[in-house]
């Protein structure tokens, strides 16, 4: 359904929040993709003063609270579950009349909420939480409903992401609270972090990508080979320029390129070239890898035709996100 979309479809953000500051109108876009808030230029005094404010206290904040509106026991139990945790300190309210009462009394970091209550219709819910809750507060949807075009719209304006129930929508949830509450995954309970991690590495950009790593060094090789197979990319290696030239003659479903510079006979830059002219494939990502930072390498990189440029010894946090902002140009 157009607006319910898997959250590990857009960019991560790190843990610590992120205000974005733009002279454009792009304030939905922001907060779906985890942004706290969004700003729009020229920003008054006031502005200003309510954006470091809130720096700060959420800085300060060791414990972030989520309420769940949810009036199925069932549901609200499965969530606070998979919620609770050593940093998150989980608040149930199972009627609107109830979890607006705690929201007027309470400072939540984000809140969760089923569209389908006894007591209160969906868009009164949330309009009511809206008005109620204090500005920077994500809202969740998480609901089996099937909704109608003009509730998706009325949702996508005041909420920050909505997660259809479903199979292993729980784990959706749990991810999406995580990258709302701008919380370090990695500092969960480890069962927690394990479900986080299998989703990003099930649904990244990068998984079945078929990547040709070019290096003469079989070390290289087959450790670039054993981290790639975790995030189930496809790897083809060739040990020459020579071998990789063949490869992409004899396989023109290779993805990407990653281009060690320091090689033997034909070199990592006449490599490119002949890449870049003989197969007169301007599109293909290749990321040059050389051994060592000199000034003049990154431009002499991309003068022979690489797309971007990345040093060795490989952080590969580091490889993985630039390899990722190639696939999502």
């Amino acid at each position: 359904m157009e607006g319910a979309r898997p959250p590990a479809q857009r960019f991560k953000l790190p843990p610590h929040p992120i205000h974005l500051i733009s002279g454009e109108e792009n304030r939905i876009l922001a907060l779906k993709r985890g942004a706290r808030s969004f700003l729009l230029k020229p920003l008054e005094n006031e502005a200003m003063n309510d954006l470091f404010n809130d720096i700060i206290r959420f800085n300060k904040k060791q414990v972030k609270h989520v309420l769940v509106i949810e009036d199925n026991e069932i549901d609200s139990s499965q969530i606070g579950k998979i919620l609770q945790d050593d940093h998150v300190q989980v608040t149930i309210a199972n009627t609107g009349k109830k979890a607006l009462k705690q929201i007027v009394s309470k400072d939540f970091d984000c809140i969760i909420l089923d569209y389908t209550l006894p007591d209160i219709s969906g868009t009164d819910l949330v309009s009511s939480v809206g008005e109620s809750k204090k500005k920077l507060t994500p809202v969740i949807v998480y609901s089996a409903k099937d909704f109608t075009k003009t509730e998706m719209n009325q949702l996508n304006r005041v909420s920050n992401s909505i997660i259809l129930k479903g199979v292993n929508s729980l784990e959706h949830l749990l991810e999406e609270a995580v990258l709302h509450l701008h919380i370090n995954h990695k500092d969960l309970a480890p069962e927690k972090r394990k479900v986080i991690e299998n989703i990003r590495r099930k649904e990244d950009i990068l998984t079945g990508k078929n990547i040709l790593v070019v290096d003469d060094d079989v070390r290289n090789l087959f450790a670039l080979t054993t981290v790639f197979e975790r995030y189930n990319i496809n790897v083809i290696t060739a040990e020459s320029g020579k071998d990789a030239i063949s490869i992409l003659n004899e396989n023109p479903r290779v993805d990407m390129v990653l281009m060690d510079i320091m090689m033997p006979e034909m070199d990592g830059y006449e490599t490119t070239q002949k890449i870049r002219r003989e197969h007169k494939n301007s599109l293909l990502p290749i990321i040059a890898v050389t051994a060592k930072a000199m000034k003049g390498d990154r431009q002499k990189c991309i003068e022979a035709g690489a797309s971007d440029y990345i040093t060795k010894p490989l952080k590969i946090d580091q490889l993985l996100s630039l390899m990722r902002v190639w696939f999502y140009k």
